[in-house]
Parts: structure tokens; C-alpha cells; sequence
């Protein structure tokens, strides 16, 4: 694998060496060029984590080898393409969305085979009709609590909540316009043709991204810059555990996957073996995987570590996932403006983060005329600016074709698009769009940054997330941030600005604990489920 120090990061062209092989794909579209295989405008955050989870958990070779790792192999599939072996959870899909899905999109194949699965699950359940009946829907009932993504599309296109490997499943498309034209099709196994796993209309290979910057990372941990990383203070509390987080991470996602709902995957199970004249292949099919910057490994090291904190805390799978379906959403917008910042021509240093960026967040209740919401909507504004003018550069535009629409929407828009879904953007719709922190968002902080029982004091906790996400809560990151801005405020202005109400979010989410007027800690109540390695 190729490693990249910083030292060899002097021009645009050693910023845009991809891991893990040289892509081969159409260049034109300048956030691909920058940003990888691909950030795409129509995945969901739950369709994030599922993908990212999904190639994690997948064998990386034909015959199975490398599942729940971040290891990747070219040797199966006899091609210099790196990839994966996914499921694709048809036959699940088809029992528990049939029933509730998009009306003009249920083939009469589809209901002939629903129907026929009905019988075939009531043949291994004992009792009445009435109680089978009864069996299913609450089956049906059951597993329906655990969708994802179901929205207006097909029940095929569905997706499940990530809370266990029985339910990961590849992206299937169902090509209806094509089906309807065919008039020989008439039964189960002539519609497989119309099924499409190949398309990334929703899994649009995000997650693939996320993924692969791990693995980037992990294929080579001990490398200068990651070394070097770790030597500077505002990264010291990342310095035991780094050269440990591949092991970490794997075990402990693994263990999230794999022993969540005992109760649900033994069900699953029985579903899968019932319906296996369903399933689209006799094995799983092979997928290719893209490609990322092989540069990311400083943000992939910070998102290692938070997934790390996030799967050792003692709380329930639920909870986890929605920890980490956030989780994976803010690196994306990290990992927009970290690669942004790292090719741009002249950007600014940030004092106590890598990142070269700095979000200025305000309370979500302040006032037009607050000073703070000023300062976060002109840090928006600057963030902003940076992802457009940085698909702009001249060296993504070689080719001179000057079209940037389908860049923007996958690189510039984007950001705006996810930040919003999450929160850390507000208002949804309207003028003053700004950088805020809500309650949920302030209690994700605390469960990524600080370590399961860990007590930090409040001013060290400033400096831990400015020094993982660029986000100024307060104190000399704040000036750091006013500064990176072009606010042209000074150090002593940016420590008076009032940022009570950060210290009274924490508080009544119970993470700070007062020991004085002028000492306050911050705490993740979660104890470690296991120990350090």
C-alpha cells in the first residue's frame, strides 16, 4: 500500500494519491477527483453507518475470509479491483416491506412470491390458521421496528436499522419501467433479471468511503504521520491507545453486530432458511470497492478513536447505533473540510487541531442581534466558501470543461444537506444558517471524545473538540477559530464572549460536575464495557 508522510504532501497531485489503487473512473467530476469514491447527495445518515458496517462486516475475499475486519484482498477475484462480498437480504426484505410498500412498484411476481413465502414461513410454524396468522404479523410487526429507511421507494430499496449483521444487506434496485415491458415475465426467476445491485442510488458508497479510510489507516498505523500526530499535545490523550484501534474498533463494532439481539438473529435465521428459493444468487456477489485520498489518515485516526469510545461505553445496541449513525455523518462533513483545507492554496493554521478549519457553533435559542450567532453564521459562511471555491482549483479543472453542478451537489451542497439533517446546521430553511449544538449533539461529543468513566476538567474538553471536529466552544480555540475566520477580533474578546450556555447544556444532560466557581468536569457516565488491551 501506498503511505503518504507529510513531508511528500508538497504539491496538489501527492494530496490526490488514492488508496488503494489508482482509479481508473471518469476525472471530470472535480469532488471525486478530491474527495474519493464517493460522497453522494441521496444517502441518508442511517444508509451511512449501514454501508460502512456492511463492507466491515462482509468477507473481503470469494471464500469468505476477512469478514468483520478492515483488512481488503484483491486476490479472489482474479482483477486488480479491490472489493467485497455482501448479502442481499431479498428474501428478508420481500417478508417484512412487502406488505407496507410504494403500491405501483409491487410487480404481480412480487405479490405471487410474498404470498407463496407466507405458506412456506406457516409450514414451520405449529398451531391454527388463525394462530400462524397471528405468528406472522407479529414477525412482520417485529422486524418492521427495526427499518432504516423505507421513505416512498419499493420495498426492495428499503433498509434496515443497523443493528445487527442479520440485517445488513447489499443496495438492490428494482428497474420497473424496464420489467413492464417485458412481456415474458411471468414468475420469480424470470424478474431476477430486474433486479439491480449494482446502481448506488442510496448506498451510494459513503460508506464505502468511511471504510476505506480506516482501512487506509490501519494498513499502515505506524506511519510518520500518525506518529507525529500523536507526539503533539492536543492529541496526547490519543497516544496509548492508536497503535491498538485496529483491534479495538473491529472487536468492538464486531461485538455490536454480533451479540445485540440474540433473539432477533435466531429468528432471522429461521426466515432466511424458509425463504432461501428467494434469494437473487447462490452466494453472495461481488462488489468493488472505490477509493480514497491516501492522505485522510489524520481524520481517520480521530474518527478510529471516537468509534472506540462510542462501542466501549455500557449502553444499549440502540443507543449506539444512533451514536454512530451521527458519528459517521460528522465525519463526513470532517472529512469534506479536512481534505478541502489540506489542498486549498492558502489555508490558514489552526492552533490545537489538524484540520486547518474551524466551525464556530452558538446557542440554538440565541437571539438574531446575539453576538455568538453572529460569529457562528459568518463561520458557516467561511466554511462554506472554502468547498466551493476549493472545487474551483485549477488543478481539478485540467480537463477545462468548466461544469461544476454534479461536483457541488456531491461536495459543496452536500455539507449543507447532511449538517442540516443532524442538527449542527440551523435552521432547516431561511436566512442566518449557522453552527449550533443541541443537547443530542452536545451528548455525542461527550460519549466520542471522553472515554467511558473518563473525568476531564471543562477547559481541557474545549480543547478536545476543537482539536477532533474544529468546533470553538469557547476560550483559546474560540480565538483560534475568530481568527481562521477573518473576524480580526482579539485573544481577550474571544475568552469574554458568553458561552454559559454550553456549561448549562452539559449540565443538565448530567455530564458536568462543579467543583468550584472556577473548576468544573466534564464526565462520560458510561462505564467501559470492556477492558483496554
Amino acid at each position: 500500500m501506498t503511505i503518504i508522510e507529510d513531508s511528500m504532501l508538497e504539491n496538489k497531485s501527492d494530496i490526490l494519491l488514492p488508496f488503494p489503487v489508482k482509479p481508473n473512473a471518469d476525472k471530470s467530476n472535480q469532488a471525486i477527483q478530491l474527495y474519493g469514491l464517493r460522497f453522494y447527495k441521496d444517502q441518508t445518515p442511517v444508509e451511512y453507518l449501514a454501508e460502512f458496517l456492511l463492507v466491515f462486516a462482509s468477507p473481503k475475499e470469494k471464500n469468505g475470509e476477512y469478514s468483520n475486519s478492515f483488512s481488503i484482498s484483491k486476490k479472489s477475484n482474479g482483477s486488480s479491483a479491490y472489493g467485497y462480498w455482501p448479502e442481499d437480504k431479498i428474501e428478508l426484505k420481500l417478508f417484512a416491506f412487502f406488505p407496507s410498500s410504494k403500491l405501483e412498484t409491487r410487480h404481480p411476481t412480487h405479490r405471487a412470491a410474498y404470498l407463496d413465502a407466507l405458506d412456506k414461513i406457516k409450514s414451520r410454524l405449529s398451531g391454527t390458521e388463525t394462530q400462524k396468522e397471528e405468528t406472522i404479523r407479529f414477525i412482520q410487526s417485529l422486524l418492521s421496528g427495526f427499518v432504516g429507511v423505507a421513505k416512498n421507494r419499493t420495498w426492495v430499496t428499503h433498509c434496515f436499522l443497523p443493528a445487527s449483521k442479520k440485517l445488513l444487506g447489499r443496495e438492490l434496485n428494482w428497474l420497473n419501467s424496464q420489467a413492464q415491458k417485458d412481456t415474458e415475465l411471468k414468475s420469480w426467476d424470470n424478474a431476477k433479471q430486474h433486479f439491480a445491485h449494482d446502481r448506488h442510488n442510496f448506498m451510494g458508497r459513503g460508506g464505502e468511503v468511511l471504510f476505506l479510510q480506516l482501512a487506509n489507516l490501519f494498513s499502515s498505523i505506524n506511519s510518520p504521520e500518525i506518529s507525529h500526530l500523536v507526539e503533539q499535545p492536543e492529541y496526547s490523550h490519543l497516544k496509548d491507545k492508536a497503535f491498538q484501534l485496529n483491534k479495538l474498533v473491529s472487536e468492538g463494532l464486531s461485538e455490536l453486530l454480533g451479540n445485540s439481539f440474540g433473539s432477533i438473529d435466531s429468528l432471522i435465521e429461521l426466515l432466511e432458511s424458509s425463504l432461501s428459493d428467494y434469494k437473487l444468487f447462490d452466494e453472495p456477489k461481488y462488489a468493488p470497492l472505490g477509493w480514497v485520498p491516501a492522505a485522510t489518515k489524520p481524520e481517520a485516526l480521530l474518527f478510529a478513536s471516537e468509534i472506540n469510545n462510542i462501542c466501549s461505553m455500557s449502553i444499549g445496541a440502540l443507543e449506539k447505533i444512533d451514536l454512530l449513525q451521527i458519528l459517521c455523518c460528522l465525519h463526513v462533513l470532517r472529512s469534506l473540510c479536512f481534505q478541502a483545507c489540506r489542498f486549498e492554496d492558502n489555508s490558514l493554521s489552526t492552533v490545537g487541531f489538524a484540520g486547518r478549519y474551524a466551525w464556530v457553533v452558538s446557542d440554538p435559542k440565541a437571539p438574531p442581534s446575539d453576538s455568538m450567532r453572529k460569529l457562528a453564521e459568518a463561520s458557516f459562511n467561511a466554511i462554506e466558501a472554502v468547498l466551493y471555491r476549493v472545487l474551483r482549483h485549477p488543478e481539478l479543472n485540467k480537463n477545462g470543461n468548466g461544469k461544476f453542478r454534479e461536483a457541488d451537489e456531491h461536495g459543496f451542497k452536500i455539507f449543507r444537506k447532511i449538517a442540516k439533517e443532524i442538527g449542527i446546521v440551523v435552521p432547516p430553511k431561511g436566512q442566518g444558517q449557522r453552527f449550533s449544538l443541541n443537547p443530542g449533539l452536545m451528548r455525542f461529543l461527550v460519549a466520542a471524545l471522553v472515554q467511558p468513566g473518563e473525568h476531564i476538567r471543562l477547559t481541557d474538553f474545549y480543547h478536545r473538540v476543537f482539536a477532533h471536529y474544529g468546533i470553538a466552544l469557547g476560550g483559546e480555540p474560540l480565538a483560534v477559530a475568530l481568527a481562521w475566520c477573518g473576524n480580526g477580533q482579539d485573544k481577550n474578546y474571544a475568552i469574554d464572549m458568553n458561552t454559559g450556555w454550553v456549561e448549562e447544556t452539559l449540565q443538565q444532560g448530567g455530564f458536568l460536575i462543579e467543583l468550584s466557581d472556577a473548576v468544573s468536569i466534564v464526565h462520560n457516565p458510561g462505564s467501559s464495557n470492556r477492558e483496554w488491551a
